[in-house]
């Protein structure tokens, strides 16, 4: 199974620049599996730019996928109406989810789109659509499982857990703990999983002091979730709009000292499990921040994927006071933190004053020099 992080925002879409790193589209997340079959979790704004992509990629020829929504909350559907391949009749759309009070799924989606929200109605949507309850259930999809659970939250919601061959992935955003029922259900759905992408809304803190009752959870339940539930990398997400990427930063910083395995969902962030280890890609260049173009020497000290020490000469390219870019031809695990030794003089004497910084990978992208790749990192929060 292959992840795609299209939209990673709660609430409301955030186009601010000081969130352009981590994403402002609202929630969606993209699964594909070794035989092709495409499965899409939530359809916020993210929705949008996959449908494009799946245009671009798939040309004249159909596109078929398996839809599950969470809830029907406006950032979980908003997405929908500008769906391009929803206009198309050759293509074919399985929606599932909770049928909402005395409501389908049909009609609960229909309604965002009648008279006076929307210009055209879900009519004009030329591709055949198909939907489906679901609450406790398990269902197969072409060998592929699927268990949908309910959650705590205003209106209810589902969480899900895809499994294929001997890989499993969990999705549970939107969730509040505090409740017996529900939180049996989201370690249920967790349990053993490569992946858990779980709502990381807010701080301890916000929550402790203004959002009990919101229907929201924060990191440190979402690491006390990896943990007994045996996960191996834990992505925090539904982001809240009021948290900048600054903010992210220092979330996963506190979050990674008592998981090491966790990252925050960033548009554009990929999971590949298809192979022996698992794979992941930052997504490419997003800076929206200044840097000081440097050429000071560097010495990189982490682990890859495969969970190896390494130590690498490299060069420092540019800095700022939050973070620095670099290449390397080792490709550094994203789940672990990155110590990066700088030289604060281009003399080569060993002498020099080294200052000593533990960073995170927030983006890798493709270097001109064979068998490199570039590397940026943020600096803590002091």
């Amino acid at each position: 199974m292959r992840l795609r992080f299209w939209g990673v925002r709660g609430s409301t879409p955030t186009p601010w620049r000081e969130s352009l790193r981590y994403g402002g589209n609202t929630s969606c997340v993209e699964v594909r599996t070794a035989r092709g079959d495409i499965f899409i979790f939530d359809c916020g704004t993210g929705l949008r730019p996959l449908g494009k992509e799946l245009m671009e990629e798939r040309g004249h020829a159909s596109v078929a996928a398996f839809i599950f929504l969470s809830h029907y909350h406006w950032d979980h559907i908003q997405g929908i109406p500008f769906f391009e391949p929803l206009y198309n009749p050759e293509n074919h759309f399985f929606f599932h989810s909770f049928p909402a009070h005395t409501q389908t799924v049909q009609r609960a989606l229909e309604e965002q789109m009648s008279d006076p929200y929307f210009p055209v109605d879900m009519g004009a949507m030329a591709a055949h659509r198909h939907f489906y309850n679901l609450c406790n259930d398990r269902v197969e999809f072409n060998g592929t499982r699927l268990t949908a659970a309910r959650l705590n939250h205003p209106q209810g919601c589902l969480g899900y857990r895809l499994e294929c061959g001997s890989h499993a992935i969990a999705y549970a955003t939107d969730n509040e703990p505090g409740k017996a029922e529900f939180d049996r259900n989201v370690r249920s759905l967790a349990e053993g999983a490569d992946v858990l992408i779980y709502d990381a809304q807010y701080t301890p803190l916000e929550y402790v002091n203004f959002k009990k009752g919101w229907g929201h959870s924060t990191w440190r339940e979402a690491v006390n979730i990896a943990r007994e539930a045996g996960v191996k990398t834990l992505v925090l997400f539904h982001h809240d709009p009021d948290h900048n990427d600054a903010m992210i930063d220092s979330i996963v910083h506190e979050a990674a000292r008592e998981f090491p395995g966790v990252l925050a969902a960033a548009e554009g962030l990929e999971i590949d499990l298809s192979g022996e280890q698992t794979a992941i890609q930052m997504p490419s260049e997003r800076r929206a921040g200044d840097r000081r173009l440097v050429h000071l020497p560097l010495v990189v000290e982490g682990r890859n994927a495969d969970g190896l020490s390494f130590v690498e000469h490299t060069i420092l390219e540019n800095v700022s006071l939050s973070g620095a870019f670099f290449e390397l031809e080792n490709e550094p695990d994203p789940r672990r933190e990155l110590v990066v030794n700088l030289k604060l003089s281009s003399e080569p004497s060993d002498t020099a004053r080294v200052l000593q910084v533990v960073s995170r990978v927030v983006r890798t992208e493709d270097s001109e020099q064979p068998n490199k790749r570039g590397v940026a990192v943020v600096f803590p929060p002091h």
